[in-house]
């Protein structure tokens, strides 16, 4: 059942004045009504302004941008990195310039929407993706690309990436979106760029959005400087208005912030664990705040406890419903402990 709120849903939500706990959505670090957050974007937007509407191929350049983008890639241990409004669109960003170049393109099972573009293949199992690689590395001479969610909570892919080690990845470009994966896991939350780097496939690039943990209304892509350099000259990144600066700068001097927040998460995830009486009840990956579970009656009896979370088919309608319980900063040990005591006394 959706439910329409005036506010953006933080640890709390009333609805019809009821009050819930609220362990839905994508804020893992808790920052999209976070105070110490909140003024420091108004800080960036008193300096910088609401929207930048120019190209970045302008003769007017702001040194924002590519401050920021050096920042991004060192904390996640590529050569370079670009910034683009949205996750989505740099996703289509590296897709669209791939195919364009003539390369087959192929998406694993649970590859994101933002991906599957037309012109990409895609595959109900790792094995038939594993046939569809060497049946186009003998028909064409440019290198296959793989397209995944380095996050795709099947299992296959993080921590081990299971699925693509069949693979002979150093004949293979490899494109992940870790869009769930940036601001939570690898060092200090800069996501899963190393671990896949370690895989040694022919190209990596990596794009996500920044939209999630990181609570900034932008996308970025990672990769070597010749792959960035090359996207960055395409005129579908020159066309498009790019990240706001004063999200830019938010990034950039958000450091500490970030830090602080992602050590709050994993102390509710530790004490989740700790607390829960059966773990194995739902599908989950080690290390990343997310529960989901499969059960209509275990949904229902939870809200009617006072518990929201996410609960909706997706990608569409004719999706499958997906039951996730997320865990985030914002929320308090006694708000965790709350949900262990009513999930002990359900399950």
């Amino acid at each position: 059942m959706a439910h329409s709120v005036h506010r953006i849903p933080d640890r709390e939500i009333v609805i019809d004045g009821q009050s819930y706990l609220y362990f839905g959505g994508t804020a893992y670090l808790g920052l999209q009504n976070y105070v110490p957050f909140k003024e420091l974007y108004l800080t960036n937007v008193s300096k910088f302004g609401m929207h930048y509407g120019a190209s970045r191929k302008a003769n007017i350049k702001l040194d924002i941008y590519k401050e920021t983008e050096d920042h991004l890639a060192h904390w996640v241990g590529s050569e370079s990195s670009l910034t683009m409004s949205s996750g989505y669109l740099a996703a289509q960003l590296v897709v669209h310039s791939l195919i364009k170049k003539g390369h087959p393109v192929m998406a694993t099972p649970d590859a994101h929407t933002a991906l599957r573009i037309n012109g990409v293949l895609t595959t109900k199992s790792f094995d038939e993706l594993e046939t569809l690689v060497a049946q186009n590395q003998s028909r064409n001479a440019l290198s296959p690309v793989i397209l995944f969610d380095t996050i795709d909570f099947s299992g296959k892919l993080y921590p081990n990436f299971d699925g693509l080690r069949k693979l002979p990845l150093d004949q293979l470009i490899l494109v992940g979106d870790d869009s769930h994966g940036i601001g939570l896991v690898g060092t200090n939350g800069n996501g899963c760029f190393g671990m896949l780097k370690t895989l040694g496939a022919q190209k990596l690039l990596i794009c996500c959005s920044l939209g999630k943990a990181m609570g900034i209304q932008a996308g970025a892509v990672f990769g070597d400087t010749e792959d960035i350099q090359e996207l960055e000259a395409t005129p579908f990144f020159g066309g498009a208005s790019p990240a706001s600066p004063a999200f830019m700068a938010t990034l950039l001097d958000g450091k500490k912030l970030y830090s602080q927040r992602l050590e709050l998460l994993k102390e509710n995830y530790h004490y989740f664990n700790s607390q829960l009486k059966d773990p194995s009840f739902f599908a989950h990956l080690t290390g990343h705040p997310t529960f989901e579970f499969e059960n209509s009656t275990l949904a229902s009896q939870l809200e009617k406890k006072g518990f929201l979370f996410t609960n909706f088919n997706y990608p569409d309608a004719n999706g499958p419903l997906v039951s996730r319980i997320v865990l985030s900063a914002y929320h308090n040990k006694n708000d965790v402990e709350q949900l262990c005591t009513a999930l002990n006394g359900l399950l």
